[in-house]
């Protein structure tokens, strides 16, 4: 679908909650807000992760409701949980499942990804993306828990992992943190067929480059660490 007015990406911003055709989307964040309000009363839950178009800045126009489904972006977001508690992973889905028909209701269309996180042996991940590859972490919870998110507990949890980093040895903690960087902007790249598609102009290596600025930044910030 071609649009009259078409935006180029922010090259420096992680999230810009713009849809293609120039209009603020600040709606993801109160959608965002809901669900965190909602899921945090389970145990378990550590936070809600938005993610794709509509924090992007790429998103297509508003969903509505067609006779051959829903038309437009979703509204995509991760749901981060405790591995240790996984027994409540029944009720969490199944409310999640009725925040999503609700919002349905409404012509919206939110997409869960509910991962539960296990940290443990650090040393162990780093050995088994050197055989799988580093584009294995950008599908697991480690990375999704260095996006920008709400939840009370998401930064206990960062902790955590940086405490499992600070007993590696330093080779392997940069090396470590240049896989989280590198998963985050895997996780970009699947996103440039829809992107190429709604700005044909669009300097898909320019935005990789700076993407991957942002996610190396971002990463240093919260580990309050620098890496080559």
């Amino acid at each position: 679908m071609l649009y009259k007015k078409k935006l180029k990406l922010r090259f420096d911003k992680i999230v810009d909650a713009t849809n293609i055709d120039g209009k603020k989307n600040q709606y993801v964040f109160e959608v965002t807000k809901r669900i965190e309000k909602e899921l945090s009363k389970f145990p378990e839950f550590i936070g809600v992760f938005p993610f794709g178009s509509r924090v992007k800045g790429y998103g297509s126009e508003d969903i509505i409701e067609t006779k051959t489904g829903m038309k437009g972006s979703d509204y995509d977001v991760y749901i981060l949980a405790d591995n240790a508690l996984s027994w409540g992973a029944e009720d969490l889905y199944e409310h999640s499942a009725i925040i999503g028909n609700e919002y349905r209701k409404l012509g919206i269309k939110i997409e869960f990804i509910i991962q539960y996180i296990n940290i443990r042996n650090l040393d162990g991940l780093l050995e088994m993306l050197d055989i799988v590859g580093p584009e294995y972490l950008s599908l697991v919870s480690f990375s999704n828990l260095l996006r920008p998110g709400r939840g009370k507990k998401i930064k206990a949890w960062r902790n955590v992992v940086k405490e499992e980093l600070l007993k590696m040895t330093k080779e392997k903690r940069e090396k470590l943190l240049r896989l989280f960087s590198d998963s985050l902007v895997f996780a970009d790249k699947r996103s440039l067929v829809k992107i190429t598609e709604r700005i044909p102009d669009f300097d898909k290596n320019d935005w990789l480059q700076s993407r991957r600025k942002l996610w190396t930044k971002r990463v240093c910030k919260i580990f309050d660490t620098i890496y080559n």
